[in-house]
Order: C-alpha cells, then sequence, then structure tokens
C-alpha cells in the first residue's frame, strides 16, 4: 500500500491529494531526516575544527501529482478547488501522512511556498489529466504523532509527585502542563537536567495553571485573582527523547497535575 496524503487547512477541513481514483503521487521529497546545520569552529594550532553544535533547519517538501478528470471543465473545477484550499493567505496549514500500512499517521505543519503550477505543459494525455507540483516549507521541521500524549498524578500537601512521561519520538518535546488547585508556590522539575518552572504563587481550590513551554503561553483561568509570575530561575524547558520524570512539589495544598506532549520525529 502507498502512501497517502492529505492537506488539512487552517479550518480543518480536509482534501486528499493522491492515492485517490482520480489522483496520484507521482513523486515526493523532503520528508526523510530533517535539514540540519553544524556550527564549527577553527582551531588555529591544530588541522580540524571542533564541533560548537548543531540545529535542524527548515523543511521544504515538494509533492508532484498527476489528477485525472473525464473532462478539461471538471479538471478547471478541480483547479478552483484545489486553490482555494491551498491559498496560503489563510495561514499555516497541516500536512497528513498515511504510511504505507494505512494506520500510521504523520503531521507536519507547513505554509505554501509554491504551487499548483497548473501548466499546458503539464496536461501530457487528455484535456482532462493535469500533472502539477505543491512545495510546502515546514519552520518546525518535524514530523509528529496527532495522538496527544498524556500523564497525570495528584498531588497531596507538601510531598513531591512524580509523573512519567515516555517520549517516545526521535527528538525533544514541549510539553504543556496543567497545575490544578489548591496548591502553594508549585514548583514543576524536570529531573533529567535539573530544570524547573517555579510560581511565586497560591493557586486555590477550582483554578488552574496552564503553561505551554513551546509558545510560552502561560494562563491562569481567573483573571480576577493577582498576578502570576515566576522565579527568576525558572526555565521552560522541553522533554528529552526516552523515559523522563517530571516531579511537581509545593509548599502546601492538594491538587492535581498534567502534562500533554506529542512524540516528534525526524523524518518518515
Amino acid at each position: 500500500m502507498a502512501w497517502n496524503f492529505y492537506w488539512i487547512d487552517p479550518d480543518s477541513v480536509q482534501i486528499q491529494l493522491g492515492q485517490i481514483s482520480s489522483s496520484k503521487v507521482l513523486r515526493f521529497s523532503g520528508l526523510g531526516m530533517a535539514p540540519l546545520e553544524h556550527f564549527l569552529q577553527e582551531i588555529p594550532s591544530q588541522h580540524r575544527q571542533l564541533h560548537r553544535g548543531m540545529k535542524f533547519r527548515p523543511r521544504l517538501v515538494q509533492l508532484e501529482l498527476v489528477d485525472r478528470q473525464s473532462s478539461a471543465s471538471n479538471q478547471d473545477t478541480r483547479h478552483q478547488t484545489l486553490l482555494a484550499a491551498l491559498n496560503p493567505k489563510r495561514g499555516e496549514g497541516t500536512l497528513k501522512v498515511v504510511l504505507s500500512d494505512g494506520t500510521t499517521t504523520r503531521y507536519l505543519g507547513c505554509r505554501v511556498q509554491d504551487g499548483p503550477d497548473f501548466e499546458s505543459s503539464g496536461r501530457p494525455r487528455a484535456a482532462g489529466d493535469q500533472i502539477y507540483a505543491v512545495r510546502l516549507v515546514a519552520r518546525d521541521p518535524f514530523l509528529y504523532n496527532p495522538s496527544q500524549q498524556s500523564a497525570s498524578g495528584n498531588f497531596n500537601g507538601a510531598t513531591p509527585v512524580d509523573v512519567s512521561v515516555n517520549n517516545a519520538g526521535h527528538v525533544d518535546t514541549f510539553p504543556v502542563i496543567t497545575i490544578t488547585g489548591a496548591v502553594n508556590k508549585p514548583k514543576v522539575l524536570l529531573v533529567t537536567t535539573g530544570e524547573y518552572i517555579e510560581f511565586n504563587y497560591n493557586l486555590t481550590a477550582g483554578h488552574h495553571i496552564d503553561v505551554n513551554c513551546k509558545t510560552g503561553a502561560i494562563n491562569l483561568d481567573d483573571s480576577a485573582m493577582s498576578p502570576l509570575t515566576l522565579t527568576k530561575q525558572s526555565t521552560l524547558f522541553c522533554v528529552p527523547a526516552g523515559m523522563q520524570t517530571i516531579r511537581l512539589t509545593a509548599t502546601s495544598g492538594a491538587g492535581a497535575f498534567g502534562i500533554t506532549w506529542y512524540n516528534n520525529y525526524l523524518g518518515l
């Protein structure tokens, strides 16, 4: 079974791009290892370079498709459908790929870079046939499993609560952390690295704090309460690949602690 490709527009409307009776993906590229850049330092006294680090770069994906309609008129209608779905003015969409097992699914947040280019040279067989290319750029180059993962625990008094987070992807993932009161001065610690998020705040019963470590958004569900502040040493951390432990501590209280995340992958 071949891979199936879909485009999910910013309004969550899905359109299939290939592997249906009227449309096939002829070729694709850009879905292997995410592109990367190495940072090197010249060593004046030696004939070598010192590796200082690396960074993954934006990913460019190209799909070349053939679309077969019963007539030129139907093909023109198909053009308008694709142009509306892929309109770059609408913002970022999602490339959805279902792998050959028919079950495994990966998402990639993208913007349209080029295409579809409905050129006359792309109608090689009949008026109802069209070959075209679509190029997409992903500023975050990692594909991800769209099934959100979660872990949770309950906090009782001043006893620390450990939650196991199994990041089954290839690379770090940014969690969303939710703390539900009552908890006084909660602190969330990533045990592996020692990084933590600590609040100078007493969270009352029935309220919660949401921390999105990827976007930096920190939300408190009651705007009438006093301002929410972090200690200066706090870090919005990412969770390394593998099994990790995240710990909640506080000075006192009784509440709940939850974490959600997505598994990210270097490529297909």
